[in-house]
């Protein structure tokens, strides 16, 4: 099945004084003065209390592809203010190029955040987004593999637009959303 990801939130832990520091002075509060360069397609991280857990859920139930393993020393992860005792992360690709990292602390376990009964009220990072192009495949795959769904179905949230969310193993958020004419929602993916 191919996935198409949209990443909503960014999971960067920047403190804010050291981001307002980059912007440059006279930026205009809504214009478009400076545009990041990026060198490859948006990579989030997921940090997970169970890694081997949360890669079989994206690797054989969402169907990313695992692309890399690495681990972090302590004294570079201590450096990076990443984690105090080094870490261990995958790599998921997608088949559009997006990446989804995992990230296990080594040590000890991260803090659960509670999961929230309406998950728009969750300040932050709330969720990942995958635009499909199958609605009901999607349903089945999650379905078959006893992933826990949000609603029933896929709702309709706007005309044509179907939304569905479902729980990892960590009770992290994911949405599934197909768009019917993904050409006039992402004009900038279809090539000409």
């Amino acid at each position: 099945m191919k996935l198409r990801l949209a990443i909503v939130g960014l999971l960067l832990a920047v403190p804010t004084p050291l981001f307002a520091q980059a912007a440059a002075p006279s930026a205009p509060a809504s214009g478009q003065a400076w545009q990041l360069k990026m060198t490859a397609p948006l990579e989030v991280g997921i940090v997970c209390a169970d890694l081997e857990r949360m890669l079989a859920f994206y690797t054989d139930v969402v169907g990313l592809k695992k692309v890399a393993d690495a681990e972090t020393p302590p004294e570079m992860s201590k450096l990076a203010r990443s984690a105090p005792d080094g870490y261990r992360i995958v790599r998921m690709q997608t088949p559009n190029g997006e990446r989804i990292k995992l990230i296990q602390p080594k040590g000890q376990a991260p803090k659960a955040a509670p999961v929230p009964e309406w998950a728009f009220l969750r300040a932050g990072v709330a969720f990942n987004t995958f635009l499909v192009d199958d609605m009901d495949a999607v349903v089945a795959q999650l379905r078959a593999h006893s992933v826990k769904l949000v609603s029933d179905n896929a709702i309709q949230v706007r005309p044509g637009v179907f939304a569905l969310l479902a729980l990892d193993p960590e009770g992290n958020y994911v949405e599934f959303v197909r768009y019917p004419d993904i050409a006039a929602y992402r004009p900038d993916l279809v090539k000409k």
